[in-house]
């Protein structure tokens, strides 16, 4: 490498932690100032500086982020911090809701909006399912600050981010399993994707083999999780310091993660049950931990979670390609269509079953919300880029491109306009 490639990259690096702060009390100050959330704020200075590489300033180009640290090291802060401010007491009110849309309702729109897209948009299977996959996981963070604007029945929030927290993990899953399918059949390179994310399909596709290898990886990472946060309990017991033992809880996060994925299992799972142990089990115990603690930990927590939220959407703005959405509008289009029917054929048989059988009344504005609320994020985008470069990978990452941003502007303003009219007067606060 030449000297001054180096000095530029020296460069970079310095200044890599004073733009993005930055870039987010920017983003924070005219979101303050507008009606728009400061999440959106930050995809479109993420967009701005995609567009900057058609310029001399080719800023994205300086500040990658690798989708496999996306993955690995944001978004398990965002899961663990969500799922530790659940209170079980409302998490047990709605959990077969929330599990049964975390789970069968992302496979049953991978199949719907796969099965759709082919037909539609005329995909091939791989490209179709591989898709329709990635883009199944939600991301709750836009709808949270929606609902922090315009209150809403806590059951409501809850359930939207127990499933958001769980369902990264079924995406990356049915994703593992449509990749295991393309290389079984000569579509995609052996051995590119799943150790680099933490993740393996079965050798071969066949039905039975994809809901074993699903049960294994998701019940062995709430195994890892349960194990790693019952652990760490003891060590609490250890120490009296709010330091040590909040760096403890950064401990938990990451080990839970790295645990389960040296073991094949979910890491995002894993973390999700952490978080919910934590803030139910050991946080409640005041002879492990005292109130000083208890405060740091959900502070230092808070904070993680809002620098980590900053670099995701930031990550999905900044990766975004205008032109190329631009020239694909008609099979966006199309693909969004897709993944809205597929959202809403998963969502309404799933919560009225439950509704009918479970004695989880969900009310039908509900179900409203959490379909208008199934808005897409940075898992997606990073699924996307992390195929191996080629023709799938071009095409895969332009539709979920543009999908992804689609999803975050008319979603937006769709599940705002309802929540305002449904929930301002206060209709149905609880069930």
């Amino acid at each position: 490498m030449a000297l001054g490639d180096i000095g530029q990259n020296i460069v970079a690096s310095e200044y890599v932690i004073p733009v993005f702060l930055a870039t987010i009390f920017a983003a924070a100050v005219l979101s303050s100032k507008s009606k728009v959330p400061y999440t959106m704020m930050l995809v479109g200075v993420g967009i701005l500086i995609s567009l900057m590489s058609f310029s001399n300033l080719n800023i994205a180009g300086k500040f990658k982020i690798d989708p496999t640290l996306v993955i690995g090291f944001i978004i398990p802060p965002l899961i663990f911090e969500a799922m530790m401010k659940v209170k079980y007491e409302e998490f047990k009110k709605i959990r077969i809701s929330a599990l049964l849309l975390a789970t069968l309702g992302v496979i049953l729109a991978t199949i719907i909006g796969g099965y759709l897209l082919i037909y539609f948009a005329h995909l091939p299977f791989i490209t179709a399912f591989a898709f329709s996959a990635l883009i199944a996981p939600t991301d709750a963070a836009i709808v949270i600050e929606i609902f922090k604007r315009i209150p809403v029945p806590r059951l409501l929030a809850t359930l939207m981010e127990s499933e958001a927290s769980f369902n990264d993990a079924t995406g990356v899953i049915a994703f593992s399993s449509v990749i295991a399918l393309g290389v079984g059949a000569g579509i995609l390179p052996m051995g590119q994707l799943g150790s680099s994310l933490g993740f393996a399909g079965p050798e071969k596709f066949d039905l039975l083999g994809v809901a074993i290898n699903f049960s294994v990886v998701f019940l062995g990472g709430a195994g890892v999780g349960l194990a790693v946060s019952a652990g760490a309990e003891k060590l609490h017991a250890l120490m009296d310091e709010p330091l040590s033992e909040t760096a403890l809880t950064i401990a938990t996060v990451f080990g839970s993660v790295a645990l389960a994925n040296a073991l094949g299992v979910s890491g995002l799972v894993a973390v999700a049950v952490a978080g919910l142990y934590f803030g139910n089990v050991t946080i409640k115990r005041e002879n492990l931990i005292s109130e000083r603690t208890k405060n740091a930990a959900f502070y230092f927590w808070e904070i993680i979670a809002f620098f980590a939220n900053s670099a995701a959407f930031l990550y999905l703005g900044s990766t975004m390609d205008v032109v190329k959405i631009s020239q694909n509008l008609w099979i966006i289009g199309i693909a969004l269509g897709s993944v809205l029917a597929a959202r809403a054929a998963s969502v309404y048989p799933i919560l009225a079953v439950t509704s009918k059988f479970a004695k989880e009344k969900i009310p039908l504005m509900w179900r409203n919300v959490v379909v208008l609320g199934g808005m897409r994020g940075a898992i997606s985008v990073a699924l996307a880029a992390s195929l191996p470069e080629g023709d799938l990978k071009n095409t895969i990452g332009t539709i979920t491109f543009g999908v992804v941003l689609s999803s975050l502007i008319i979603q937006f303003v769709l599940l705002s306009a309802y929540v305002k009219r449904t929930f301002a007067k206060g209709v149905i606060t609880e069930i």
